[in-house]
């Protein structure tokens, strides 16, 4: 199945409904099911899934590392309302869509439920790696508490330091070839990464050079600490307006800086679309 994609400044992001989405992924998992059953022939690609949203955006265009791991995802959820604004604002004659289409938000932690839930369903074997103290752990016991079917691990990220591609440098080889093998060895197929942008999407893309198998991967963000009930999800309401962040911005304050980058992304779709017209 291909999936469409609209460029917004630079950034290919997936314009699908998530149905269609979710439909693209089990189609890749039934593919890993078989894998496992097929003796090692050429190496089979992971597929990778990000989560890009407007201050992910404006951190792309000054490091081009990041942004080709975004454009070569397999999958760009929308998950940010300022995307989904700017796409139907910008409009993407090249593929055909015009202002208005009918592009919707995918939030990451919603996504990754549906994932789960599947998984459950379908006896894959899921993998939780991030977050600090045991949250990856505390996230997937209480994943397992909503589906009891589910099987899978969890560990704390490792400790990382900077935020532009050198944050992995420093982890020695052996810790991306033992992970690998963990992940093979457990025959998991969906692997989900917690450690906030951009260094959930390095970590991904260092993993990924070890793996050759088709292992979903998808950067999560914060969705272990919702999962954990350490961070409550804003109200139905609030998501539905498109308000979701600045209700996580009263639960952590600290983020207050980076929400900048979004009236920074705003003012650029503007200048975008009436100074540097298609």
């Amino acid at each position: 199945m291909s999936l469409n994609n609209q460029k917004i400044l630079g950034i290919s992001v997936t314009t699908d409904k998530k149905e269609i989405i979710l439909e693209d992924i089990k189609e890749g998992l039934s593919v890993f099911a078989q894998s496992r059953h097929q003796p090692p022939g050429k190496r089979r690609k992971p597929r990778i899934v990000v989560t890009p949203n407007p201050e992910q955006i404006m951190y792309a265009r000054k490091h081009k590392q990041f942004r080709d791991i975004l454009n070569q995802a397999d999958v760009a959820l929308p998950d940010g309302i300022g995307l989904v604004w700017a796409a139907r604002f910008l409009g993407d004659k090249t593929s055909g869509t015009t202002d208005g289409e009918t592009i919707t938000r995918i939030p990451g932690v919603e996504f990754m439920e549906d994932l789960v839930q599947d998984a459950a369903k379908r006896g894959v074997r899921i993998g939780l790696i991030g977050g600090f103290t045991g949250l990856a752990v505390k996230a997937l016991e209480c994943l397992q508490g909503a589906y009891p079917s589910l099987m899978g691990w969890a560990e704390d990220g490792p400790a990382l330091q900077g935020a532009d591609e050198t944050v992995i440098e420093d982890i020695e080889a052996s810790y991306w070839r033992r992970l690998a093998e963990k992940i093979v060895k457990t025959k998991t197929g969906i692997v989900f990464v917690g450690l906030g942008a951009p260094k959930q999407e390095y970590f991904i893309y260092r993993l990924t050079q070890e793996l050759s198998a088709p292992v979903v991967c998808m950067s999560v963000g914060g969705s272990f600490a919702i999962f954990a009930n350490k961070l409550k999800r804003a109200p139905l309401f609030i998501r539905s307006i498109g308000f979701e962040w600045f209700w996580r911005l009263l639960q952590e304050p600290w983020r207050v800086r980076r929400q900048f980058q979004l009236f920074r992304f705003i003012v650029l779709v503007f200048r975008t679309k009436f100074l540097h017209p298609r």
